[in-house]
């Protein structure tokens, strides 16, 4: 089963507090991600053996231990419920010197766990004292033997994670938690939000897919797969889904948790639930773990960065890498807002999630986030998808698309695995160097857009059934710039304009470059050869309020003007109007 449907709809939102985020234009408030809340943290372990629970299919038994992170008075409560699940790593170590990393599970000879399940607890504090309960399990021993299993462990891990939330509903009325019944009867269990690192990442995904087939599922409202793997193109859909991706993974070096935004994007009309990415730019895929980041000490734990490129934008030299600290706030900054917008109902994120602002003022990074709105409740109108071979001639709309000038289009990415569908100029096809491609399935189909004088124009009309767009919010696509093409000019940003006219001849012509950093020219090192840059699509969103002397009731046309620079060269893709 491919397409994955939540337990129950998503839960009503409600709003909350303030602080600023970083200037676009006229930003909207959102509150300080990094500051915690008011509730008093307590925190447990639990661990019922290292051979406790043989999840189905699965060729040995693991453990079921944790740790449990929640408001200490259990009477402010109830308290959503958020399961953290670590990804792939060594097992054990030696004792007591923390050295010494193996692959075997339960460990022996007395050596020691890797605590793994407790490099998180950054964020399950902070998600804690906002008034959350938080659940980091252990995953150890399914990671000593998934490479021999034919699902690669992910649907252990997916039992793995209903498993630990059976333990914690029986919990609430027999005897058996590390902490008092009655906290435990604070946990919220209609919004259970779930976040997997890795390995975790799908490993939550199959989660939700099991949990779908119970005959009572739990209520799993979001969930976030970070810096994830995506072995089996699994889909989730119909809840509200984030995932992170970090620019600087050496681990993950393709990026493929991209293909949890892409491939969800038109799989089902019906679909509910909201799609986000963001992408963390030179955050690498360890240091969102504490255990994993060498600073810790213990076994196992590196900088996955591995080229020697001292050039490249993720090397440690450079000023562009994350420190292990900076990547940690923007991770716990966007993980903890996440779940506290989509599970908690604080809408006062709102605009953070919907890419109306920039990274918050207190996270020292660079975060680009692309929104995809669902397609019910008018909350967005597909203009062009360019998708299509035809899609430079007619639009998803059934309106006529009209290239101007000297500007040339080709359809690029989707699925065709060839150098030929590349959206570079400079054929480099491959899963590091492209991660959107779709490489035998799925992936993102655009048109690779060239132009080479400032009149040029790719105009889409917009049909008299589709003319009143009021009740969207803003006009969004997405586009890369290409780093191989000369068209470019190396380190300049790309720039240009999306102009909205009228019935009645009205105009009205906004630069993108006013809301954010999207085109910016990818950091490209000299010398040896590195996967960086990738060529990533990011979303360019300008708000409807910023087309002033028009009438947003009666338009005509929706176009993008490339004057603001002589020439260029991008993929563009997800034309909408949405919230």
């Amino acid at each position: 089963m491919r397409r994955l449907l939540a337990a129950a709809l998503l839960a009503p939102l409600a709003a909350t507090m303030l602080v600023t985020g970083t200037a676009q234009a006229a930003p909207a408030e959102v509150p300080d991600p990094l500051v915690n809340g008011s509730h008093e943290v307590s925190e447990a372990p639990y661990n019922l053996g290292d051979t406790a629970y043989t999840p189905p299919g699965f060729a040995k038994p693991v453990e079921l231990a944790g740790q449990v992170y929640y408001p200490k008075d259990a009477t402010k409560g109830p308290y959503p419920l958020v399961v953290f699940l670590h990804g792939r790593h060594s097992t054990c170590m030696s004792a007591p010197t923390g050295g010494n990393p193996s692959l075997a599970w339960p460990c022996t000879d007395g050596r020691l766990p890797i605590p793994s399940h407790l490099g998180y607890a950054y964020a399950a504090r902070s998600l804690a004292s906002h008034g959350y309960a938080v659940i980091s399990i252990s995953a150890n021993g399914i990671n000593a033997v998934d490479n021999s299993d034919a699902q690669y462990g992910m649907v252990a891990r997916g039992h793995l994670t209903l498993k630990h939330l059976d333990l914690w509903r029986d919990w609430r009325e027999q005897a058996g938690a590390p902490i008092s019944q009655e906290s435990v009867r604070s946990f919220d269990f209609g919004k259970v939000g779930l976040m997997g690192h890795s390995r975790g990442g799908e490993g939550i995904v199959r989660a939700v897919e099991l949990n779908s087939q119970r005959p009572t599922p739990y209520a799993i409202k979001a969930i976030l797969p970070l810096a994830p793997t995506d072995f089996h193109r699994r889909i989730p859909l119909n809840l509200p889904v984030g995932t992170l991706i970090p620019t600087c993974d050496g681990d993950l070096s393709d990026l493929q948790g991209v293909h949890y935004y892409d491939d969800a994007r038109y799989t089902d009309a019906n679909d509910i639930g909201v799609h986000s990415i963001f992408t963390v730019i030179g955050a690498n895929h360890n240091y969102f773990n504490t255990n994993w980041t060498p600073s810790s000490g213990l076994a196992g734990a590196w900088d996955d960065w591995r080229s020697s490129n001292t050039s490249s934008q993720c090397h440690p030299s450079q000023s562009t890498r994350l420190s292990e600290e900076k990547q940690r706030d923007a991770g716990n900054g966007y993980l903890g807002s996440f779940f506290r917008h989509y599970l908690g109902g604080e809408t006062a994120f709102a605009p953070l999630w919907r890419g109306e602002i920039g990274t918050p003022a207190s996270i020292a990074a660079t975060v680009l986030v692309s929104y995809h709105s669902p397609s019910v409740n008018n909350r967005r109108l597909d203009v062009n998808r360019f998708a299509a071979a035809d899609s430079h001639q007619v639009n998803q709309l059934g309106g006529q698309v009209t290239l101007g000038g000297t500007l040339t289009t080709k359809l690029c990415g989707g699925t065709p695995s060839t150098a030929d569908a590349s959206c570079l100029n400079t054929k480099q096809s491959s899963r590091q160097r492209e991660p959107h491609r779709g490489y035998g399935t799925l992936g993102v189909a655009a048109q690779r857009l060239v132009w080479g004088h400032i009149s040029d124009t790719l105009s889409n009309t917009i049909p008299l059934a589709h003319q009143d767009i009021r009740k969207f919010a803003a006009v969004r696509f997405r586009a890369a710039v290409d780093f191989t093409d000369p068209a470019n000019p190396a380190g300049v940003a790309q720039d240009l304009q999306v102009v909205v006219t009228d019935r009645a001849g009205g105009k009205a012509t906004v630069p993108v470059s006013q809301f954010g950093k999207h085109l910016d020219y990818p950091h490209v090192p000299p010398g040896s050869a590195d996967v960086i840059p990738h060529f990533l699509f990011h979303q360019v969103r300008v708000p409807l309020s910023a087309f002033t002397g028009v009438d947003l009731s009666r338009v005509d046309s929706v176009y993008l003007a490339f004057n603001k620079t002589p020439k260029g060269a991008i993929a563009v893709a997800d034309l909408t109007f949405s919230d």
